[in-house]
């Protein structure tokens, strides 16, 4: 039986799937699965990934599409692994991966928890510290809320991932929601190498869709209303979030010349947050203000 199972949920990226697959073939630790839940694709996904022979690949393939937070279901509920990791189609593994887990899954005595690790962020090719401080340092809740670890970084022990499955109805934002559910009832272990990398590319929820901030501020409602999270998540890091998506739907509709909506998204972001989100925003905020009287002067 394989120690862990790695769920790789993918749709139509099969000209990133190749790097994705390979960064798990080529761990150091090799007592794996790979599930990879393909969620309709209409490209080249199922030819790329039955290139592969390796024995541990497990593929399977979504009648319709159903979006990630199925599609990682489906890989929890095939999953043979003690401990469940998750990799998304356009990021990728290195090497130690799965080795350092194992090692500090070892030394807590194979605990039922949610471990996770550092990362790297990478665009255009150049890598970069992702900010990951400790998590002693913090309210295990505000870390979550403040510091996400999205899927990639999490391992989990299959028991969990059973409990907590991911919510269909948390689109956006779920891994804040898969792991601020989880500590509600189970320790979250920090492991401090950074062992995975998140890429940034134009076609990346991150950076190619415009109504983001509107997406988020949906799901980060939805989240802090559930009864388990609403008296678990400090008030200050809800502001803040909430903050943050009021600023950049102010940039939004700056941009689309709707200045009423405009103002509107600024004001909440500022009493919100007064000191600006990441302590930088005021400034922007002011002078998309002042860019709007003279539009409407």
């Amino acid at each position: 039986m394989p120690f862990f199972s790695i769920i790789l949920p993918t749709y139509n990226r099969a000209h990133f799937l190749p790097r994705a697959i390979e960064s798990v073939l080529n761990q150091t630790y090799s007592n794996f699965e790979l599930i990879i839940v393909d969620d309709a694709s209409t490209d080249a996904t199922q030819d790329c990934i039955l290139s592969y022979t390796d024995a541990r690949i497990r593929y399977v393939k979504n009648e319709h599409n159903m979006e990630r937070c199925h599609s990682r279901n489906r890989g929890i509920q095939m999953a043979k692994g003690t401990y469940i990791c998750f990799l998304d189609s356009d990021d990728y593994h290195l090497p130690h991966h799965l080795e350092t887990l194992y090692n500090a899954i070892v030394s807590y005595s194979y605990p039922q928890a949610l471990l996770f690790t550092n990362a790297w962020d990478e665009q255009a090719g150049k890598r970069t510290k992702r900010v990951c401080p400790p998590l002693k340092e913090h309210n295990v809740f505000h870390y979550i809320a403040t510091y996400t670890f999205n899927p990639q970084r999490m391992c989990v022990h299959k028991t969990i991932c059973s409990q907590h499955l991911f919510d269909p109805a948390v689109y956006v934002c779920e891994d804040l929601d898969f792991a601020a559910r989880i500590a509600c009832t189970h320790q979250i272990i920090q492991v401090a190498e950074r062992t995975t990398v998140y890429v940034y590319h134009s076609d990346s929820f991150t950076g190619g869709d415009p109504l983001k901030p509107f997406k988020e501020l949906e799901n980060y409602r939805r989240i802090f209303n559930k009864k388990e999270l609403r008296n678990k998540i400090p008030r200050i890091s809800k502001w803040r979030l909430l903050s943050m998506c009021y600023f950049h739907i102010a940039i939004f509709h700056q941009k689309n010349k709707n200045y009423r909506s405009m103002y509107a998204a600024i004001f909440k972001s500022f009493i919100l947050c007064p000191r600006g989100y990441n302590r930088k925003t005021n400034k922007i905020l002011l002078t998309l203000a002042l860019k709007g009287m003279f539009k409407t002067m």
